[in-house]
Order: structure tokens, then sequence, then C-alpha cells
């Protein structure tokens, strides 16, 4: 456990030195920002709309959660995918490119510490980036109109099993972009290979729509966004962790024998 910490500490602090990380921050923190004000203004005008035509049924109906909170996860999601293979291409494919992995291999150190150390730290480098994204609902709890019975207007148990499912998605795009700098020592290479699988566990969830039967069914289950749907609700099922916690597992025992197979050469 001591050498997986080591590793990870390695990377946090080569994280927190270089610019993309602040670039990569930057970038995701801009973006959620623009669509969550989009979302704040397009949630006032149905309001207004709704008032001046005294839809008052429609008008109670509407909640901060569902109009604005849900939609903003689910742009970020798409957001990660474009991200998250930044974050991670370096990690393994710059020790290859350098020739420092095979250093690496004579050493005591073994195959499964070092994806481990460095899937932990990009794991956290995620959580960061994350994390300040919760001033989003802050400010909707802040500034918001609360509810009738004079509760939050922001329902906090979806907030943040919100926020976990989007971790979960999150940690499997790592786990993913980490097997992509696996195999390459091309950090270009690594974030087209990342970005590719990704794209592919993406478009399942669309291409679902125009099947039937058990393509549907397939195609649906092995979408990576389908199954952050029932969080985004304040959900959570077995099924969608077991296949998060899946995915992720694949991932990282494919980049393990990646590495294994390297320090056999």
């Amino acid at each position: 456990m001591g050498t997986i910490l080591a590793i990870a500490g390695k990377e946090v602090r080569i994280y927190l030195t270089t610019w993309t990380s602040y670039i990569v921050f930057g970038a995701f923190m801009l973006i959620s920002a623009f669509f969550f004000q989009g979302l704040v203004v397009q949630f006032q005008q149905q309001s207004m709309q709704y008032l001046q035509h005294q839809y008052r049924a429609m008008l109670e109906q509407m909640n901060v959660t569902d109009w604005i909170f849900g939609p903003l996860l689910g742009n970020m999601t798409l957001f990660l995918l474009f991200m998250l293979p930044i974050l991670t291409m370096r990690l393994i494919a710059e020790e290859r490119r350098t020739k420092t992995l095979q250093l690496l291999m004579t050493t005591p150190v073994r195959p499964i510490e070092i994806v481990l150390g460095k899937y932990l730290a990009a794991l956290l480098m995620m959580f960061l980036m994350l994390g300040q994204t919760l001033v989003f609902p802050l400010l909707l709890h802040v500034f918001g109109i609360p509810a009738l019975d004079g509760t939050s207007a922001v329902d906090w148990n979806s907030v943040w099993v919100g926020y976990l499912g989007l971790s979960l998605y999150g940690a499997t795009c790592v786990a993913i972009g980490l097997f992509a700098s696996s195999v390459t020592e091309s950090q270009i290479v690594s974030v087209i290979i990342g970005f590719a699988v990704l794209l592919m566990l993406y478009v399942l969830g669309m291409a679902a729509q125009g099947e039937t039967g058990f393509w549907r069914e397939l195609c649906t289950y092995l979408s990576i966004t389908t199954h952050l749907d029932s969080f985004v609700r304040g959900m959570i099922r077995s099924t969608d962790l077991v296949y998060y916690f899946s995915l992720s597992f694949v991932a990282l025992f494919l980049t393990w024998r990646v590495l294994e197979a390297e320090r056999w050469k």
C-alpha cells in the first residue's frame, strides 16, 4: 500500500506542476458554467410563461433539480468524455516514451502497484475537477426560490446521488483512459484511443433508440450513460453499480496485463 501511495503522490505532484491540468480544470469549469447559466435562463423564461398564462399546476411541478441540475449533469458527462482522456494521456505513455517504464520494470515495484498508484492519482484529480462544480447547486440553494413547504429549492439527496453516479462514470472513464495510455508512447494517440472507446460506449445509448428486442437491451446496458439516469433521478441501483465497477475493473486488468507483458520483454 505504501508503494501505491508513493506513486500516487508523485503523479499528483506532477499534475499540480503542469499546465495541462489547470487548462483541463479551467475549461471544464467554464463550459459547465456556460451551460448552467443557459439552463437557469431557460428555467426562468419557462416559469414566466407559466405565470403569465396562469398555469399554476405546471408551475408547481417545476423545480430546479429536474430543470437545471439533471440536465447539467447530463452535459457534464459529455465534457468528461473529452477532458478525462487528456488528464490520463501521459500517465504511462510518457514513461514509455522516456524509457523510464523499462527501468521501473526492473525494480521490486509490481505492475499492479504502478497501475493502482497512477489510477488513484488520476481519480483524485477527477474528484477535484467535479468538486469545483458543487458551486452550481450551492448557488441554486442560496438564490433559488424555496419550495412551498419552506424547504430548499435544491433536492440535496438527488444532488449527492447524482454526483455519486457522475463520480462512478468519471472513474470508469479514467480507467479506460489509463488503459489507452498503457498501449502507446504517444500522448496524442493515447487521447485518440481513449476518446474513441468512450465515444463508442457513449453513442450506444443513442443507437439503442433505433433497435428493438435483444439488441436494444444490449446497447442500453453497454451504454456508459444510460446507467447514470437513475443516479440523476436520485436512485441507486445495484445493476448500475455493478456496471461501472465491472468496466473499471476490466480496464484496469487490461492495463495490468499490458505492463506485466512489458516486464517480460
